[in-house]
């Protein structure tokens, strides 16, 4: 571990990290089997949840693959594949919710003073959409999403961006995120120090400056008084 006080910014990531995103899928799920109940009736809601967790692989699959990969291994009519997909895209923002300690930890970071950012990647209208549906946009001073820059993590370009528009030195600041390589190894290799929220479905070892099992555990790291973090 490395000591992280003293720094002037801290930077999120999205998914994973503040929103949780598991909860919120398997939430989604649910909600999308009772709209569309007429037409998979044939298939057990449960299994309907398990099977589409499994192949959303914590949202790293492939949009336009998920429906049609569920619908196959239930052997339902193809064309239902594009009408799920516009009802996931339209209505997952809403189905979100934050880790419960999330909002508690970025006011408890915004009161002590340090810039708050946040880089996620995916596309404008999904990710800009859970912000909005989440009331996140104003909590940071900038939010950097892939499909407008250009540039997704682990390229270290995004991380340094967040840094300028912080007008911080990548030094000075740290990331946190879920993923070992996408957050953590993409934001030192942009020079900042990165904290790793502990995936506990990965049992490999991690190489951060910090680890923490809930977002409220980040402030003393940075030296701040946890009592203020409801967890």
């Amino acid at each position: 571990m490395h000591s992280l006080i003293g720094l002037e910014a801290v930077v999120f990531d999205l998914d994973g990290t503040l929103l949780d995103r598991r909860r919120s899928f398997e939430r989604f799920v649910r909600d999308q089997w009772n709209r569309f109940s007429p037409v998979l009736q044939s298939v057990d809601p449960a299994e309907y949840v398990r099977t589409l967790v499994a192949l959303d692989r914590d949202g790293y699959a492939p949009r336009n693959e998920l429906f049609a990969a569920t619908l196959a291994q239930f052997e339902l009519p193809s064309d239902l594949a594009e009408t799920l997909l516009r009802d996931y895209r339209a209505g997952f923002p809403s189905a979100c919710v934050l880790f419960p300690d999330a909002a508690q930890t970025l006011s408890s970071l915004r009161a002590a003073g340090l810039k708050l950012g946040l880089i996620t990647n995916g596309s404008l209208r999904m990710q800009s959409s859970k912000l909005k549906s989440l009331a996140l946009v104003p909590a940071f001073d900038t939010v950097l999403i892939s499909d407008a820059e250009g540039v997704s993590k682990p390229n270290p370009e995004i991380f340094r961006r967040a840094s300028e528009r912080l007008s911080t030195d990548p030094e000075q600041a740290v990331f946190v995120g879920d993923h070992p390589d996408v957050d953590v190894l993409g934001a030192r290799r942009a020079g900042m120090k990165a904290v790793w929220r502990r995936d506990r479905s990965l049992s490999r070892t991690v190489e951060a400056d910090g680890i923490i099992e809930n977002l409220g555990d980040l402030l003393p790291l940075l030296g701040l008084d946890r009592k203020e973090a409801a967890i």
